[in-house]
C-alpha cells in the first residue's frame, strides 16, 4: 500500500487473490497514509477477477481493520499471529465491522501467518480459534530471523515446519498455504523458474497455494497449482 502503482500491477498479474499490504513493505511513518488509500484500492482490485484481502498486523488490529473492512474484502492475513486470543478478537472486530458496514455476516475469512516460534507452536489453537479461519502459512523471512538458519542459509527446522503446518491445517480442517523453498531462493528473489519448481515441491507434500510478491511469479505458481490451488499477489 506504499507504492500506488504496485496496485494497479497486481490488479493485471492474473492471481486468485491480490494481498494489500499494511505491514510487511509498509514503514510506521507510512502507515497512516497507507491506511487511507486502502478504501479506494479495494474499488480498483475487486474488479480484476480474483478476491482481496489485505494483510494486517495484530497489534494494530483495530486501525488497519477500520481501514480495510469494506465491501470488496474477502479476507485478511494476519501477520505474525502468535495466539488464538488474536484471532478470536479480531474475528469478533470483524463481526462488528461486517455489521456497520453492510457486509455479510461472517464473510471475511482470515489467514494467520505463523512467522515465530510462538505462532507455530501454537498453530492448531491458532488455526482453530474461529470459524472464519480458512487457512494458515509460515513467513518464511520472518523465521529465518526468529530462528537462524545454518550456514547453508537453510533453517534446518523448515522442512518440519512445513509438514506441521500441513498436518495441523489438516487436523483443523482449514488449508495449508505456501512453497518449498530452497537457498538461495526467497519468495522476493526468486526467479520465475526457481518459483515454479518451489512450487511444485510444495504441492508435492500438501500444499494447496502460495503467495508471491513479484509480479512474474504469479504465471509460474498458477502453472504450478494448477487447478487445484490458489496464488495470492501482494500489493
Amino acid at each position: 500500500m506504499s507504492k500506488p502503482a504496485e496496485i494497479d500491477h497486481a490488479a493485471k498479474a492474473g492471481a486468485d487473490v491480490i494481498v494489500l499490504d499494511l505491514v510487511e513493505f509498509v514503514v510506521d511513518k507510512d502507515k497512516p497514509a497507507a491506511r487511507e488509500r486502502v478504501r479506494n484500492a479495494l474499488a480498483t482490485v475487486s474488479g480484476a477477477g480474483g478476491e482481496v484481502f489485505a494483510q494486517i498486523d495484530p497489534h494494530a488490529a483495530g486501525a488497519d481493520l477500520a481501514a480495510c473492512a469494506w465491501p470488496g474484502l474477502s479476507g485478511i492475513v494476519v501477520s505474525r499471529a502468535e495466539k488464538p486470543q488474536q484471532i478470536t478478537e479480531i474475528s469478533a472486530l470483524l463481526g462488528r465491522l461486517e455489521k456497520e458496514r453492510g457486509l455479510a455476516k461472517g464473510t471475511v475469512k482470515i489467514v494467520p501467518a505463523l512467522e515465530t516460534a510462538q505462532g507455530n507452536h501454537e498453530a492448531y489453537e491458532i488455526a482453530r480459534a474461529s470459524e472464519r479461519v480458512w487457512g494458515v502459512t509460515l513467513g518464511r523471512a520472518d523465521l529465518v530471523m526468529d530462528l537462524r538458519p545454518e550456514p547453508s542459509d537453510e533453517i534446518h527446522l523448515m522442512p518440519y515446519l512445513m509438514q506441521r503446518l500441513i498436518i495441523v491445517a489438516g487436523a483443523a480442517g482449514v488449508t495449508p498455504i505456501g512453497a518449498w523453498w530452497r537457498a538461495p531462493d526467497r519468495g522476493l528473489l526468486a526467479t520465475p523458474e526457481n518459483t515454479f519448481e518451489a512450487a511444485r515441491r510444495g504441492r508435492a507434500i500438501g500444499f494447496q497455494g502460495t503467495m508471491c510478491v513479484k509480479r512474474s511469479q504469479v504465471e509460474p505458481l498458477n502453472r504450478a497449482y494448477a487447478s487445484t490451488a490458489r496464488t495470492a499477489s501482494h500489493g
